[in-house]
Parts: C-alpha cells; sequence; structure tokens
C-alpha cells in the first residue's frame, strides 16, 4: 500500500495541473470570440504557457531537493490556479501574464513526481508507473472535453475558468499531509548555483541515450500540443463538427494511453515501443490532415482514438527511459533538463503549425508535415547506431 500512495498522490497533482493546459484550447473558439482575436492564437499561448515551463523546470531540480517534491508541486498548482484566474478576466494583457504563471507552475511538476516515483518504484514497475502517473495528462484531457464544453455552455468560459481555478487550490491542501512522509529526503542547506542548471542540459546533449530521446520528444511533444490545441477547433471550421461533438472528440483521443507503459514494462524495451508509437502518430497526423466531411463520425472517432493513444501514450514511457539512463541522485534535474526539450517541441510546433495554417489557409498540410516529422525521428531512434 505504500508504495501506492505516492503513485495516486502524484497522479491526482498531474491531472489537475493538466486540467489547466486543456481547459483553455477548448474554450479557445467562445473566448476569441469575447476578445475579438482570431481562434488560431491560441498556438501562440499555449507557446507562451510552455516557455515559462520549460525554463521552470530547468531551473527546478534544485528547489525540489531542497523544499521536497511536495512543497514545490504545491507551489506549482497554487501558480497555475493564479494564472488561470488570470485568463478568465478577459483582459489580452492579463492573459498574457496568466498564461507566463500557468507555465511557472507547471513546469515542475513531471521533475518533481519523477523525483518522488524513481525513489518509490521498484525498477521492474518503473515503465507503468511512470505511465500511470503520465495519465495525469490524458485523463485531465477526457475528463475536460466531456465537462467544458457543458460547463461552458452553462456558465460561460470566464466562471468556467474559475471553478477549475478554485479546483487547484482545493489539492494545495489536499496534498498537504503527504508532504511529511514524501518530502523527508529534502536537504534544506543545499546550495543554488548556475551550474545546476547547466550541467544537467550538458549532460542531455554529451549523453547520447538522453539526447536522442531528448529530440525524438521534441517533435512528438509538439505533435500532442497540436492534436490537443487545435483538434476543436479544426473539427468545428474545418469538417463542420458542433463544438460538444469535437469536444467529446478530444476526450477520446486522451483513451488509450497507460497500455504503452506496461507493453514497455512486459515485452518491448521502451525504446521500441517510442518508435512503434512515432510510426502510429504519424500516420494518424497524415489521415487526419486528409479528412473531410464525408467521413463518418464515428470512423473520425476511432481515427482519433488512435491518433491519441500515439501521440499522448508516449510520455510515461519517455519520462521512465530518462530515469533509467539517468545518473543516480540527478532524476530531478536531468528529467528538468529533457523537459527542457520536451517543452521547447511544444512551443516551436503549435507556433510552425499556426504559421503553416495562415501562410496555406488550410489545417490539412500542418498536420501532414508535422506527421511526417515524427516519422523521421522514429526512424533515426530505431537505426541509430545503438543497440539496445
Amino acid at each position: 500500500m505504500k508504495s501506492f500512495a505516492p503513485s495516486a498522490m502524484m497522479l491526482s497533482v498531474a491531472v489537475v495541473s493538466a486540467l489547466v493546459l486543456n481547459a483553455v484550447p477548448i474554450l479557445a473558439p467562445m473566448a476569441a470570440e469575447t476578445m475579438a482575436v482570431s481562434p488560431e492564437w491560441i498556438g501562440y499561448f499555449i507557446s507562451i504557457v510552455y516557455v515559462a515551463g520549460m525554463l521552470a523546470a530547468l531551473v527546478s531540480g534544485n528547489f525540489i531537493v531542497r523544499y521536497g517534491a511536495i512543497r514545490i508541486s504545491q507551489l506549482g498548482l497554487a501558480l497555475c490556479s493564479a494564472g488561470l484566474a488570470l485568463v478568465a478576466c478577459g483582459n489580452l494583457a492579463l492573459v498574457v501574464l496568466g498564461a507566463i504563471v500557468m507555465g511557472i507552475g507547471y513546469g515542475p511538476i513531471s521533475p518533481a513526481s519523477s523525483h518522488v516515483l524513481a525513489r518509490t518504484t521498484s525498477p521492474g514497475r518503473r515503465s507503468l508507473t511512470f505511465s500511470i502517473r503520465q495519465t495525469g495528462n490524458p485523463l485531465a484531457g477526457f475528463i475536460a472535453g466531456l465537462a467544458i464544453p457543458v460547463l461552458v455552455l452553462l456558465t460561460g468560459w470566464q466562471i468556467t475558468l474559475f471553478l477549475v481555478s478554485a479546483l487547484l487550490m482545493v489539492f494545495v491542501w489536499i496534498a498537504e499531509p503527504f508532504r511529511q512522509e514524501l518530502d523527508s529526503d529534502r536537504l534544506p542547506s543545499s546550495p543554488f548555483s548556475l551550474s545546476q542548471v547547466t550541467q544537467p542540459i550538458k549532460l542531455v546533449f554529451l549523453n547520447r541515450d538522453l539526447r536522442e530521446l531528448a529530440i525524438v520528444s521534441f517533435v512528438y511533444c509538439g505533435l500532442q500540443m497540436i492534436l490537443t490545441s487545435y483538434l476543436v477547433t479544426y473539427l468545428t471550421l474545418e469538417i463542420d463538427i458542433s463544438f460538444v461533438a469535437a469536444g467529446f472528440a478530444l476526450a477520446m483521443t486522451q483513451l488509450a494511453s497507460v497500455f504503452w507503459g506496461w507493453v514497455a514494462d512486459r515485452f518491448l524495451s521502451p525504446r521500441i515501443v517510442m518508435v512503434v508509437l512515432g510510426v502510429i502518430m504519424a500516420a494518424c497526423a497524415v489521415l487526419t490532415g486528409t479528412l473531410t466531411s464525408t467521413w463518418s463520425y464515428s470512423m473520425i472517432i476511432l481515427l482519433m482514438v488512435i491518433f491519441g493513444a500515439s501521440a499522448i501514450g508516449w510520455n510515461g514511457v519517455y519520462m521512465a527511459e530518462v530515469a533509467r539512463v539517468s545518473p543516480p541522485g540527478m532524476i530531478a534535474s536531468t528529467t528538468g533538463a529533457s523537459l527542457f526539450f520536451t517543452y521547447l517541441g511544444g512551443i516551436v510546433c503549435p507556433s510552425g503549425f499556426a504559421f503553416v495554417i495562415m501562410a496555406t489557409e488550410s489545417y490539412q498540410y500542418g498536420f501532414i508535415i508535422f506527421g511526417l516529422l515524427a516519422l523521421v525521428v522514429s526512424l533515426n531512434l530505431l537505426f541509430s547506431k545503438k543497440h539496445h
């Protein structure tokens, strides 16, 4: 039971923090109308969140060692809550500030949970445990895809954001009893220095395994962000599906992602699982780009289930593999440095996608281009000289 509690706690934190990232893209069409901006701007909003998140993840390693993973997670949730409240004000300047505050809160949450889980999980169950923890994001996406369109229709998009903001503060309070046990390894006297930030980045560059994983995660995260940020807008505007039906399609993308962690622990090496996922997500992205309104709704849903299972399911396998190849005692900071590159993909790709939409006036080329990119990096991982 003891090893279950940390996983359950970190999963809860992951779910509510990920709600933050999932809430805003879903109500983007409504919010954009209120604020008189184009809905494609959501790509830039997500990029701002990720720039702040990337920098926060990078410097979080030492804060986690010093103050404890739970305390840093609580601080992260509180900042995410404040950021959402700012976005809910509906003023463009406050929305940008809210995106920055949300990112600073969101960035340290994955390194904090990697720190806890690596310490409390046996190596043989690592991919599965990390995958269960990483289901926080899809689970949040599933809940958000079903609940948020309905909440928006009932209360308006601003009240909906305030409600999610309040929920996050409840979880700050729920996490407190876990602190004593799970933060027992903190070192309050741990000194701060710039090398603690630059050293993990250097390590990722110099260590071939970490470097290859970082490149793959850059593209996979980019495609995942494109899928979750643009799907509702794409389906409603170009394929002519209703807002609630498009929200349901987004919820369905989040379903099957835990399965891969179990596969990586039992049957295939995590590395091969990452390759398989890349090939599947590439095929799905290209198919999504060729969607027309002649497709039946059930076929679209089936495609989204497979697309989501691959474009979202890679996260847990990736985090477990990073933890496995990290030097002892450096899991939090190496995870933070690896996430620097992952989040960089979350920044560059959605903005690149927005650029493609504006240049071609079509979503289709965007999905096809980024799908082919995922195929290239996954095949590179397969054929790289390193044998596993």
